[in-house]
């Protein structure tokens, strides 16, 4: 499983994949428990036509500058100690999907909430957009030579 992926499903609770994920631009609370559930990693809209090789995982999807500024707000009500339950939560609930989850950190699943939280601030006070994507890095592919 890949970090990107367990952390959508830390922020959404939803187990679909880049291609398959049909859930619509979300920042809502969930009746049940009132957790804030925030779609800040799959995005909303696909670009049409963006599809790569067999490498990519689908298309660019994008969020309008309001879109950006509504999931940059959310993101910051999510303090660590509910992350960490989250985290607990996911571990528990769902053993076999999200198997890495047991093997990693909860720090290192925090760091990358930070960082997505940062980015999105950032581009929410500048009035931005975003356009996501996510793609397979093969270092092979880019292999540089070592120089003495």
């Amino acid at each position: 499983m890949d970090s990107w992926h367990a952390t959508h499903y830390l922020l959404t609770e939803d187990i679909s994949s880049w291609e398959e994920c049909q859930i619509p631009f979300i920042v809502a609370r969930k009746k049940e428990n009132n957790r804030l559930l925030i779609n800040a990693v799959m995005g909303r809209t696909s670009i049409e036509g963006t599809k790569g090789s067999f490498k990519d995982f689908g298309p660019v999807k994008y969020l309008v500058p309001s879109e950006t500024q509504q999931i940059s707000k959310a993101l910051l009500q999510i303090s660590e100690k509910e992350f960490a339950k989250r985290y607990e939560e996911a571990c528990v609930l769902n053993p076999d999907v999200y198997r890495t989850l047991w093997d990693e950190e909860v720090d290192e699943y925090w760091y990358i909430f930070q960082c997505i939280s940062e980015y999105y601030r950032i581009a929410a006070e500048e009035t931005r957009g975003m356009l996501l994507y996510l793609g397979c890095f093969y270092g092979v592919d880019f292999m540089w030579e070592m120089q003495d």
